[in-house]
């Protein structure tokens, strides 16, 4: 009778840790899908576009990481009823050491994407890369070259510096929205217009900041003769801080998990040693 009653127990538990990892993998599944879809949403709030493409991923990336939190925590939620649900001190032994090396994967993870892009020196050093120079020549007295406000992912804003290399004399650097502009426009209708005489150098700044938009810039001058333009590409105001943050919070999680299931180890673990000491006994 009690081999029959222990062989039920064991089929109930059994049954009972499936439904548990189906409603753990369900419950992933879900939030996954909403994250996505909550994620293309905020994107499309923010302009997205397919012509030109435009796919901003700040307040999707936010999304992200918002639910990779939420989904710590629920990994916390469904390790514990499975240790509670094992038939066997070895059995919890074992998921609570599993356990532990996932937290302790996911908190270096996170940290070492915190030390390689989120933070004060790592934002300066990849805005430092991201950065293009190109040279142009003057045609009949004028040069042009095409830029964007944002990069295709919404990440970086773009400045321009112009600097006359072998140009000499005065001219004028001339802003147009690039859906506008074409060939013999008249220049009344620029965004605006800055004038200078070499060797200054230019700056120029998108007149719509905070969203997408291409723009044509034209140099018109008295002569011939070459320009250098750097883009220079910042990181959006609050990405870093933000992406830092919600990423430490996912760290500090996993790290006070990881504390937590070294006491279950331990617990289970010295059982595991007494029972296995009384049975050689």
């Amino acid at each position: 009778m009690s081999s029959v009653k222990r062989t039920a127990d064991v089929l109930e538990r059994t049954f009972y840790l499936t439904r548990i990892r189906s409603m753990e993998i369900r419950a992933y599944m879900v939030q996954i899908a909403a994250m996505v879809g909550i994620g293309f949403f905020f994107s499309l709030l923010q302009g997205a576009t397919f012509k030109p493409f435009y796919l901003p991923m700040s307040y999707f990336s936010y999304v992200v990481l918002i639910m990779l939190t939420a989904m710590c925590f629920e990994s916390f939620f469904f390790t514990m009823l499975e240790i509670r649900s094992q038939d066997s001190d070895s059995a919890r032994y074992f998921t609570a050491k599993k356990a532990s090396k996932n937290a302790l994967k996911i908190m270096v993870i996170a940290l070492i994407v915190i030390a390689l892009f989120a933070n004060p020196a790592a934002e300066s050093t990849w805005e430092g890369v991201m950065e293009e120079s190109h040279t142009i020549e003057m045609v009949n007295s004028t040069a042009s070259f095409e830029f964007s406000s944002l990069d295709r992912f919404g990440i970086t804003e773009s400045t321009v510096e112009i600097n006359p290399t072998t140009y000499t004399g005065n001219y004028t650097v001339y802003v147009f929205d690039k859906e506008r502009y074409h060939s013999g426009i008249s220049y009344t209708l620029k965004r605006y217009s800055i004038e200078a005489e070499a060797p200054n150098s230019v700056s120029i700044y998108p007149p719509d900041s905070g969203t997408y938009n291409e723009y044509v810039v034209v140099i018109k001058g008295n002569g011939s003769g070459e320009f250098s333009y750097t883009i220079h590409r910042g990181i959006i105001s609050g990405y870093t801080l933000y992406t830092a943050l919600f990423l430490s919070a996912i760290a500090l999680s996993e790290a006070w998990w990881f504390v937590y299931l070294q006491k279950i180890i331990k617990k289970y673990g010295t059982e595991l040693v007494s029972e296995s000491a009384e049975s050689e006994l």
